[in-house]
């Protein structure tokens, strides 16, 4: 296996996994500070878990983007392998 195919896989598994967890970390935020807090009188949490959801906003962006990179650099060195053929 050739080293540009191994940190083209290793970017796609690595925004994969920020884009799951940007979504874990925006979840959290949906469910503890807006849905666990219907009909409270104290709402402040959904200021106070604002960074949780940032996180979370951050990390879909960031691995959405890093992914994309992955998936196009395997699509490179597929085109480079089907052309040395």
């Amino acid at each position: 296996m050739n080293s540009k195919r191994i940190v083209a896989f290793s970017l796609l598994v690595f925004g994969t996994l920020s884009t799951l967890a940007g979504i874990g970390f925006a979840g959290m935020y949906v469910f503890e500070a807006v849905i666990a807090r219907i009909g409270e009188a104290d709402q402040s949490l959904l200021f106070w878990y604002l960074p949780i959801l940032f996180i979370g906003i951050f990390g879909i962006t960031v691995g959405l983007g890093i992914s994309a990179w992955g998936i196009i650099q395997l699509k490179k060195h597929r085109h480079t392998n089907d052309n040395a053929d």
